[in-house]
């Protein structure tokens, strides 16, 4: 192709390119393709500089038979060091009487190695070779240079591009788990919705949330992606590795190129940057993203984490408080049972699903007799003892779907799902029975506890809350005036 031809092309191409301000990998690929299609060159490479550790680290390739992808160099060692630390190109006409050059192909003759220039601020290096010596002249060497000075604003636009996509995506994702908090009340399913989140952020990631149950334990709770996690590792990791320094440091912890005897992943190869759940200063758990690649996280990746966890802990510990209110209120403190607020809602709940499913339940209730005399002979104390052994007997007859509460006072109440009415007869006997095998001793006289029962059956004997009660109450007071055990 004629030299002028030629230059016109390149510079065409590499113009368009940085117009287009694509994703970084793409324009790297573009920069590896102009240089192989118009130059005829043997390798071509692209170093990245990552500054904070003084290092360049192989970002693209072409032409290579062995993988370069975790190559990493510093500063200064080898003609691409030299070139990332001087800002200047360096060419080798005859690699073999260089005394810095660094072999990675046997069959590569001469070495052009052109810094990637933004704002008078290496970014990185262009390396290409020739299994020719004296490959490059001074007119491809210009022609080049000039090219390595577009593809720098290309991967620097393109870096930009991407850097703010990514950042967009991260703020979305923070705010879409804390809409998530706002309509859930159930840890799992939002830790399990978290999960999916941040491993769509984090492209091609696998997350891992795992939560405390003691002090050296933890549970996985949700994944999202193909996690390698071996429960054994995290363990271990709890102890002395990547988990614990999270835990006592309060902040991320970042393993670049795995594997690694701290990391809690199995992986032979990637990177892990494990994340703590820390709210009102209390360790909760952790969130371990995985990725394949080394050195994924950038500086960047690890605060929108950091931050994304934070919100993640805080919105954890509302809902176990949620959930911890939820039971204080729902729960009779004497007994441990069920209180009335939760025998409504129950009841309430099962009249729209027994509505929709054309099913049925039914509702017991019973009062200890005589349970005031009790209070009075014995004591209040001995009195509070006895409804607390009614409520364990009762909770070892009753099923795993049936609800035992506390009305109130001496007053019990059982929601019997998938129940009808000719069932609960013996149920009622039932109670009875188990009832009359606790004993107490008044006035030198062994005596058994005894109650009143009465039963009510959705649909047959009412479709409205309301209705249901009022039957209840009516049977409950004809088995009392009665003496009978049920009505």
């Amino acid at each position: 192709m004629h030299p002028g031809l030629r230059e016109v092309a390149v510079l065409q191409e590499a113009t368009q390119m940085i117009l287009a301000s694509v994703d970084v990998d793409t324009v790297l690929y573009q920069i590896l393709l102009i240089v192989r299609n118009y130059f005829e060159v043997f390798n071509v490479s692209i170093y990245s500089l990552d500054a904070a550790k003084g290092e360049l680290y192989c970002r693209a390739q072409n032409g290579y038979e062995t993988p370069t992808a975790q190559t990493r160099l510093a500063l200064g060692k080898g003609v691409i060091g030299q070139v990332a630390q001087t800002g200047e190109m360096k060419y080798v006409p005859d690699v073999s009487a260089e005394p810095n050059y660094l072999e990675g192909n046997p069959a590569v003759r001469s070495e052009l190695a052109l810094p990637l220039v933004v704002r008078e601020s290496a970014i990185g290096v262009l390396d290409i070779e020739s299994d020719k010596t004296h490959h490059f002249g001074d007119e491809m060497i210009s022609l080049l240079t000039l090219f390595a000075g577009q593809a720098a604003v290309a991967i620097e636009n393109a870096r930009l591009f991407s850097t703010e996509r990514k950042r967009m995506r991260q703020i979305e994702l923070i705010n879409l788990i804390a809409r998530s908090a706002t309509t859930s009340s159930d840890t799992n399913s939002f830790l399990a919705a978290t999960a999916d989140l941040v491993s769509d952020t984090f492209e091609g990631s696998s997350v891992s949330v795992l939560l405390k149950t003691g002090e050296e334990d933890l549970d996985l709770i949700a994944t999202a992606g193909a996690p390698d996690i071996d429960l054994k590792r995290v363990l271990q990791s709890l102890t002395n590795g990547a988990i614990a320094r999270a835990f006592e440091s309060r902040t991320h912890v970042i393993l670049e190129d795995l594997p690694d005897a701290l990391a809690a992943s199995s992986r032979n190869s990637g990177s892990e940057l494990i994340v703590p759940l820390v709210a009102f200063g209390e360790c909760l758990g952790a969130v371990i993203i995985e990725h394949p690649q080394p050195l994924y996280f950038s500086q960047d990746d690890r605060t929108v984490a950091q931050a994304a966890a934070d919100v993640c802990a805080t919105a954890v510990r509302n809902i176990q408080l949620g959930n911890e209110l939820h039971r204080i209120a729902h729960t009779d403190l004497l007994t441990g049972l069920f209180n009335q607020r939760h025998f409504h809602n129950t009841v309430a709940d099962e009249i729209v699903r027994c509505r929709r499913y054309h099913k049925t339940f039914s509702l017991v209730m019973f009062d200890v007799h005589d349970f005031q005399l009790i209070n009075n002979e014995l004591g209040y104390r001995r009195g509070d003892e006895l409804l607390r052994q009614v409520a364990t007997t009762l909770g070892a007859q009753v099923r795993n779907n049936d609800v035992l509460c506390r009305y109130a006072g001496d007053r019990f109440a059982i929601v019997l799902p998938e129940t009808n009415y000719e069932q609960v007869d013996p149920i009622m006997a039932k109670i009875q029975e188990v009832l009359c095998r606790i004993e107490y001793n008044a006035d030198g006289k062994k005596r058994r506890l005894s109650a009143a029962c009465g039963s009510v059956s959705y649909p047959h004997d009412g479709s409205a809350e309301s209705e249901l009660l009022r039957k209840l109450e009516e049977r409950l007071h004809q088995a009392k005036s009665g003496g009978a055990a049920s009505a």
